[in-house]
């Protein structure tokens, strides 16, 4: 495994990683906003890219896929935050070997929960006055009928709705990153942890 840096982390393979991670993010945004579901699923991208690329490559495929899907939704590039905190994230764990198992690659996206809730409720609550269109604001709504305070109730609802997205996303990242040959893991800089010995 290479040093962690911007300069390590751009590789050229690296770098055309990123378009794939954004389309994985798209279609898989795309099917969730379709089905109205209340979870997001739009990192598990960032996250692949994050694993065997590095945290800055990962940082930059979140920053770029928010602002791709926020052509059709704008409400995404506010969320553009917090698709760069799970690609660095991502990478910075893989570094330390933190998800080159199941149950780590579980851990690391409850770790991904909590700072989903850190960076996305003020977010929601400041820009979106609580309401930012998605499926999950039926949460919202039935916590703020049950007497809660918008603050509480967009805190409580990124609480279940994000823990749940991040767990997912890592777990489908890890997962395709495990079905990739060592033949491509071992090209990039953080993807031979991930070939099986």
């Amino acid at each position: 495994m290479k040093k962690i840096g911007i300069k390590h982390d751009f590789s050229v393979l690296a770098i055309t990683l990123i378009p794939i991670g954004i389309a994985l993010n798209v279609t898989i945004g795309q099917i969730v906003s379709i089905l109205k579901l209340p979870l997001f699923l739009d990192t598990a991208g960032t996250i692949v890219v994050g694993m065997i690329a590095g945290p800055w490559v990962g940082l930059i495929t979140g920053g770029l896929s928010n602002l791709v899907r926020g052509i059709v939704d704008p409400v995404l590039i506010a969320f553009a935050p917090v698709s760069m905190a799970m690609g660095l994230l991502a990478g910075l764990l893989s570094y330390k070997g933190m998800v080159n198992n199941l149950l780590k690659a579980i851990i690391a996206g409850v770790m991904a929960g909590i700072i989903s809730v850190v960076i996305a409720t003020p977010i929601t609550v400041m820009v979106f006055g609580g309401i930012s269109g998605t499926g999950s604001d039926v949460i919202t709504a039935f916590f703020l009928a049950a007497g809660f305070d918008m603050w509480q109730a967009v805190t409580v609802q990124k609480i279940i709705i994000e823990s749940i997205d991040r767990i997912l996303c890592f777990f489908i990242a890890y997962w395709i990153v495990k079905k990739m040959s060592a033949r491509y893991l071992v090209k990039h800089n953080y993807g031979a942890s991930y070939i099986k010995n």
